[in-house]
């Protein structure tokens, strides 16, 4: 038989189970709530599928494509003699073997530089944006993030653009939004993707309304922005990158709260294959 005094205290722990599992209930249903059955939400490879291979790499691309993975964001810089390549830092030091900064190195030079994996040496070379279309025609969707946002620079990359004809199979991140009426003029078929993190650059991304596609911060959005951006007919890229992907990474469930803030269309990560399998779990991949 319980003693008297033990009553209280239990009664007091079993309110808080329930308490808390209705409240696990209620999260679930209002993540729920956001989604309907025919939402789809896609799959962006953070510098492609880098768990196996180095990042920004023809073989990462191709990891992204077999895994089936929607979209493969690369990052774009040019050489001195105007090759764009993938490469995101401006020195060579973190990722090939080289210590040099891109822009002082010819195309040819590049020849002598091996990128790393695991900060080991790999069997694979810095390549080409002409050869990341060439692996990805008919194959996945680019997201190009072009880290020198001069206009010169991203008229070569529009010309090779148009030369493999992938204007639908391409997405440009723009962080310089003073730039956009510039681009879409090159060629209106290609979608450009402002980066907006904040209420001012969500404004003046709406006075374009030749833009179908947003980057917003991982965080919250009010309902006003939401509610106008939809109107417009705008998918919604968010990234899982650092805080969520850490949590998810420490078993925290960070996919599930991360589609808990607000309703999104597409979502960057360095885990394209665990929120793939996590979207499919939840009815929102096919």
């Amino acid at each position: 038989m319980l003693k008297s005094s033990l009553i209280p205290f239990i009664l007091t722990v079993v309110l808080m189970l329930i308490t808390v599992s209705g409240s696990n209930r209620k999260k679930v249903e209002e993540i729920n709530n956001k989604y309907s059955a025919s939402d789809q939400i896609l799959v962006a490879a953070h510098r492609g599928s880098h768990s196996k291979f180095p990042e920004n790499s023809l073989a990462a691309i191709e990891e992204s494509i077999q895994q089936g993975i929607d979209i493969v964001e690369v990052d774009i810089r040019e050489t001195k003699d105007n090759i764009p390549v993938l490469m995101h830092d401006k020195s060579l030091d973190r990722t090939t073997t080289g210590d040099k900064l891109l822009i002082d190195l010819n195309y040819n030079d590049l020849q002598n530089y091996w990128l790393l994996f695991n900060d080991e040496p790999s069997p694979y070379k810095i390549p080409t944006l002409e050869e990341v279309l060439q692996l990805s025609k008919n194959r996945i969707i680019l997201n190009l993030d072009f880290k020198q946002e001069n206009l010169e620079a991203l008229k070569r990359a529009y010309k090779l653009v148009e030369e493999y004809e992938m204007e639908q199979s391409v997405i440009f991140t723009v962080n310089d939004l003073n730039i956009i009426p510039a681009l879409h003029q090159l060629n209106p078929d290609i979608r450009i993707m402002p980066v907006a993190f904040s209420g001012v650059k969500i404004e003046k991304v709406l006075k374009n309304d030749f833009i179908d596609i947003i980057q917003l911060y991982h965080r919250s959005y009010s309902k006003y922005y939401m509610r106008r951006i939809k109107e417009r007919g705008m998918d919604i890229w968010v990234n899982s990158l650092n805080k969520y992907d850490k949590m998810e990474k420490n078993g925290e469930d960070g996919f599930e709260k991360l589609l808990g803030i607000k309703k999104v269309d597409v979502i960057q990560t360095d885990y394209p294959e665990e929120l793939l399998a996590f979207l499919k779990g939840k009815g929102l991949h096919n």
